[in-house]
């Protein structure tokens, strides 16, 4: 395995278009892993506790979580 100084020592040594393919191969990747970090985030929509049936007694409005994030927030 080579170390950080080694790879960019042999990245210099290359031609213009070789740096491009590197640089096409990078950005190939970053969007792979921004893909999979999206993919992997929680879908709350579908989330048992926010689709969960509550009695009418115990739901809270937005109003009142507005009020309440409000309060929190000062």
């Amino acid at each position: 395995m080579s170390t950080l100084a080694e790879i960019e020592e042999a990245i210099g040594q290359l031609p213009p278009e070789q740096w491009a393919e590197i640089r096409r191969w990078m950005d190939a990747q970053m969007q792979q892993r921004r893909t999979f970090a999206v993919a992997s985030s929680v879908d709350w929509s579908r989330s048992a506790a926010v689709r969960r049936e509550r009695p009418v007694e115990s739901r809270v409005t937005a109003e009142v979580m507005r009020k309440a994030l409000a309060t929190v927030r000062e």
